[in-house]
């Protein structure tokens, strides 16, 4: 079943919109009878302050009498009085205890109450010593009977009471003020029956007392209910209560200082009797307020119970409807999610990876790539589920879009880098080679020192080229044939290097060789390291080699500033990154890049790590990069390497080099590369080289004693070694073969001059140069014999040229060459085909 969403907000939306409306009434519900229930704690407070209010009032009346009339068991009643009080101020503690959020003023009332309490038992103590003024007294009570009268006013605006029931509670304030007057009256006329006389304070009192019923009984008939108003006129019609009324009058119409005569027993009597009509309607009236508000309380909760049992229906209502109507969206969700995950962890990566192989997009373009992968979400109707399962394949065809982009922009990258790098090669090719005619005729020795450190920055901008090739992910396209050993490596990387005179070698095993495939590789990469050694060190760089069981570490270590920890670690996740991203950064450290591309390409881990002062690069280089050779060795030749060894098999393989650079030579001013094979005799057979350099040549007077010396030995200095090559050939006669005359001295041969192979083709050439004229023409030209002019060599005899030396050619390396070739003529093509487009545009 199909739920669309325009059918979940028909139905859904009305049932959250009645839940919400039906939690706003309950939380409103619930607010009411809260505060019903904390408007009924404090009526219930204030119907015990009206029984305490009527205790102390008759506690005050006996005092009076205690004091001022003295009869006998005076003290007695007023302790009687004083016990009924402290009962209904113990209830009044109780209700009192039973309150919560208490307004500011209405806590100040009750505190101001409870401190009136507690100095009660001080009055009753001076009362029954009879050494109490009348006058304190009375005002004691007042204060106290006034505090507990206004927090009776208090209630109806503290506990947030409806309309009426704030005017009930007004009205029985009134008659407890009303009462409270009446009081007052009644003790003022009994403290001025002591001395006989109304004084003009006494009649004041009385006067403001009357006026305070009658304001009071005002306030009452206005706000108290009908059947109040009748319980109040049926309590003031008594025959006990006429007579009170006529003693107020009389005492009334008396004048200030005119002589009392008022019964002191029957005026308390009259009034006594009035104040407890009075206070039996208080009573009934604080009863029915307490029953209104219960009633008002019970029916807040049963409105708050209800409306809750609602919303849980209706909630249960809701989330039943949900979950029969959302039931398919959610199965829809969860297959949206699932491929969601799917997509991201696996899927999308998965094709992002893919792209890295260049051979992917196979002349596609970008947008083409994107609709051939196929979509991630299967979708299914017309309804929204299906609308976003067509948006994320949409975002998925876009994702896989522009990571096509981006590995084609990354192939013209590196395809820009590989053509610059070739390009350099080859303009860097044809500089060593200048340089290389340059210092063969060359004999001035400052002129020859310039142009060796030229040849060094031409080797050095070779490295760089080469890092641009790696950076492209060109390869050699002249594979090497042979291992070589593990020290030549070191020195080759070493020649590569700007500061070559700072990096010295310590232990290196004279038994190992890398093998053919990454003698080249390993070259950069050590160069690489090397050279940053020496960029970040004033020091000596020291680099050692140390065959393990299942692999060799070579360790760089200069003594530098080192590197802080969070540079370290990136560093090393560049170094361990085989397919970083080829942008800015990259080509900013593209040392570090072409050392991590050229270790994954052979499986070699190089790791930075800090040193005791500085920093120590470890290359772990597996097992199958190098070999050892255990076969048992010969002694070491200790003495000259024969010139061969550098200028014939090195020369050729150009160790360290890359292809287009010309023929690769040691660099005179750098260390001089040990030769790969020690000769003696006719067979090659690979010997350690243990030499260091420079090497130590022994002056008169402070080298080894002249018995110690070789004579037989021949000692060339490195500037010869790295100049002569092959060109110079010597052929000293064998000592052995030497003549001598009669007395067996040696006779004197004339030593021979220097021959070199070329010798002849200069003499040829310099033949060829003056050719022979055969014939002239009939206008004075010369005429010459064809072929009669050429140099030796350039055309062979007979227009049939010499077969070639047969010559090993590597199927890849071949291979190679070809692609390489079909490289440069397709940019050609299509740069040509720009240049055109662009014209006419």
């Amino acid at each position: 079943m199909k739920i669309t969403g325009k059918l979940m907000v028909l139905v859904v939306v009305p049932l959250v919109a009645v839940v919400a409306f039906a939690g706003l009434a309950l939380v409103s519900a619930g607010g009411q009878a809260l505060r019903a229930d904390r408007l009924r704690s404090l009526v219930v407070a204030g119907e015990a302050a009206g029984d305490l209010v009527s205790r102390l009032q008759a506690e005050r009346v006996a005092a009076v009498e205690a004091l001022v009339s003295r009869p006998a068991g005076a003290v007695d009643a007023y302790l009687q009085k004083a016990t009924a009080t402290d009962a209904a101020a113990a209830r009044f503690r109780v209700a009192q205890s039973q309150l919560s959020e208490v307004p500011g003023g209405v806590q100040r009332l009750l505190d101001r109450v409870d401190g009136g309490i507690g100095q009660l038992a001080a009055l009753r103590a001076r009362v029954s010593s009879g050494k109490g003024a009348a006058s304190a007294l009375v005002f004691a009570y007042r204060i106290l009977i006034a505090d507990l009268v206004s927090y009776r006013e208090s209630m109806a605006q503290a506990g947030g009471a409806p309309a009426d029931i704030a005017d009930r509670i007004r009205a029985a304030a009134a008659l407890s003020r009303a009462v409270e007057f009446v009081g007052l009256q009644q003790v003022t006329a009994l403290r001025a029956t002591e001395s006989e006389q109304l004084t003009p304070a006494a009649y004041q009192d009385i006067t403001a007392a009357r006026t305070g019923y009658a304001e009071a009984a005002l306030t009452f008939d206005a706000l108290a209910a009908p059947r109040w108003l009748d319980w109040l006129d049926g309590a003031l019609t008594g025959d006990a209560v006429v007579a009170a009324q006529r003693l107020e009058d009389t005492v009334a119409r008396i004048r200030p200082g005119a002589r009392l005569g008022l019964d002191r027993a029957g005026w308390t009597s009259a009034m006594s009797a009035r104040i407890e009509q009075l206070h039996q309607v208080e009573v009934r009236i604080d009863a029915e307020l307490v029953a209104d508000v219960t009633r008002l309380r019970d029916q807040q909760r049963l409105v708050t119970v209800v409306e809750f049992a609602a919303v849980l229906a209706a909630v249960a209502a809701v989330i039943g409807l949900a979950l029969w109507l959302g039931r398919p969206m959610i199965r829809g969700l969860r297959r949206l999610r699932d491929t969601a995950r799917r997509v991201a962890s696996q899927t999308l990566p998965a094709e992002v990876a893919r792209l890295d192989d260049h051979e992917v997009l196979g002349g596609l373009t970008p947008e083409q790539f994107a609709d051939s992968t196929p979509a991630p979400m299967e979708v299914r109707g017309r309804d929204e589920l299906a609308e976003v399962g067509a948006a994320f394949n949409a975002v998925h065809r876009e994702a896989v879009r522009v990571a096509a982009e981006q590995a084609a922009t990354r192939v013209g990258i590196a395809a820009m880098f590989e053509s610059l790098a070739r390009r350099g090669q080859g303009l860097t090719g044809r500089l060593t080679a200048e340089l290389d005619r340059q210092e063969r005729g060359e004999e001035d020795p400052d002129r020859l020192a310039q142009m060796f450190r030229l040849d060094h920055l031409a080797a050095l901008l070779t490295r760089t080229n080469e890092s641009l090739l790696v950076l492209g992910g060109g390869a050699s396209a002249r594979p090497r044939r042979q291992d070589e050993p593990v020290l030549d490596v070191l020195r080759a990387a070493q020649g590569q290097v700007e500061q070559y005179t700072r990096i010295e070698f310590g232990f290196t095993d004279d038994l190992v060789a890398i093998r053919a495939a990454a003698v080249d590789d390993l070259v950069k990469l050590l160069a690489e390291l090397m050279d940053n050694g020496c960029s970040y060190s004033q020091a000596v760089v020291t680099v050692s080699a140390r065959v393990l069981t299942d692999r060799m570490v070579i360790q760089i270590v200069d003594t530098g500033i080192g590197i802080d920890a969070h540079r370290l670690r990136t560093f090393n996740e560049r170094l361990a990154s085989d397919r970083g991203p080829l942008d800015l950064a990259a080509v900013r450290a593209m040392g570090l890049t072409v050392v991590g591309r050229l270790a994954a390409r052979h499986r070699i881990r190089v790791e930075l790590r800090p040193g005791r002062s500085g920093t120590i690069a470890d290359v772990t280089v597996p097992a199958h990069v190098f070999t050892v050779d255990t076969t048992p060795r010969r002694a070491l030749d200790t003495g000259h390497a024969p010139v061969a060894a550098l200028t014939g098999a090195r020369a050729s393989e150009g160790l360290g080099a890359g292809p287009g650079s010309g023929p690769q030579r040691r660099e005179p001013s750098a260390p001089p590369a040990a030769p790969l094979f020690q000769v003696d005799g006719p067979a090659a057979v690979p010997q350690p080289r243990l030499s260091t350099w420079p090497p130590s040549i022994s002056m008169a007077g402070s080298g080894p004693a002249a018995a110690d010396i070789d004579d037989t030995v021949e000692t060339r200095l490195p500037i010869f070694e790295a100049v002569k090559g092959s060109w110079f050939v010597s052929a000293p006669a064998s000592p052995a073969t030497w003549p001598v005359d009669a007395s067996g001295e040696v006779v004197t041969q004339p030593a021979e001059p220097w021959q070199m192979p070329a010798d002849t083709g200069w003499q040829a050439a310099a033949a060829a140069a003056q050719p022979a004229v055969a014939a002239t023409t009939s206008t004075g030209l010369p005429q010459r014999h064809p072929m009669a002019n050429l140099v030796p060599g350039s055309v062979e005899q007979g227009g049939q040229p010499a077969a070639p030396a047969a010559e090993y050619r590597d199927p890849k390396a071949v291979a190679a060459s070809l692609a390489a070739y079909g490289r440069g003529l397709a940019r050609n093509s299509r740069a040509e085909a720009h240049s055109r487009t662009t014209s006419n545009v």
